[in-house]
Parts: structure tokens; sequence; C-alpha cells
């Protein structure tokens, strides 16, 4: 997962698969909300599908109502990829876990160690700059004032 974006967008009802899977490519950001049969929510369907039967599919293997070009259609799915829902093993694709609740769980694993990475660079950085700024100022003893001239 080289980037996640996650837009807030208002939940469908959860008995409307088709405007879940929908919501789902919106809030990864992968659609703009343009429809419910976008390419974005044809690829996720069909993994889901797949996923179900515990499969995975190439390139060529999904089946989609379009004739793009075989390059565009791997553009699509390495930006799913990108967002952590889909993983490539050897010519293979496959939504990261069998179930969508699993793979959203998995992302949400690799967001919060990745923020704890920050929080840990942030923590060291801290350290280091606030150092480098004692150092920097002069030290003025404790209880003394330090009258300023303003001209």
């Amino acid at each position: 997962m080289d980037k996640l974006i996650i837009r807030f967008i208002e939940r469908p009802k959860a008995n409307d698969t088709e405007q879940v899977i929908n919501w789902f490519c919106e809030v990864f950001g992968l659609t703009n909300g343009a429809g419910t049969n976008t390419l974005e929510v044809q690829i996720l369907k069909s993994f889901l599908e797949a996923a179900h039967n515990e499969k995975g599919m190439t390139s060529s293997e999904l089946r989609l109502d379009t004739d793009l070009a075989r390059s565009t259609i791997i553009y699509h799915l390495n930006r799913f990829i990108e967002v952590g829902l889909l993983v490539k093993k050897g010519r293979k694709y496959y939504l990261r876990a069998s179930k969508m609740q699993k793979a959203i769980e998995e992302i949400e694993y690799d967001v919060n160690r990745e923020m704890q990475r920050m929080i840990d660079t942030a923590r060291e950085f801290d350290s280091v700059f606030h150092n480098r700024m004692r150092k920097r100022l002069p030290m003025i003893p404790e209880g003394k004032a330090r009258e300023v001239k303003i001209k």
C-alpha cells in the first residue's frame, strides 16, 4: 500500500450491495460518485465474487463491460493495490482478504502501524530539535530577568 485516500462520504444502506460497493470505491478515492457501474465498481464486484469462491484472477480473466486495453485494466488494478484492497501473487490479483471486513481491518492495521512509525519519528525529531535549540539560545540563569531594549 503506497498511499491511502479516505473520503468521508455518507454511508448507504447496508442491504443495497451495489450502492455499498460504489461507496467503498468512493471512500477509497477510486471513483468520484459518477455512478454504480463504473469500471472501479465492476472491478471490486468481480474481486468480491472471486474472494467468495476463494479465487484470484489475472487481468485477462477479469470480465468487464468495456473494451478497454489490457494496459488500462492493469492501471486500474494497480490503483486497487495502492489503496490496499487488492494484492498480486504471481500473475493473479486477489482481494486482500476473503471478506471485505477483513480486508478493511488489515488496511486499518497497516495505517495504525504507519502512524505509530510516524509518532516514533516525531518523538525522536522533537528530542533532537529541542536539544539543538537549547544549544543555540543563550541560557538565562534561573530567577534572573533579562532586559530587552526596544529602540
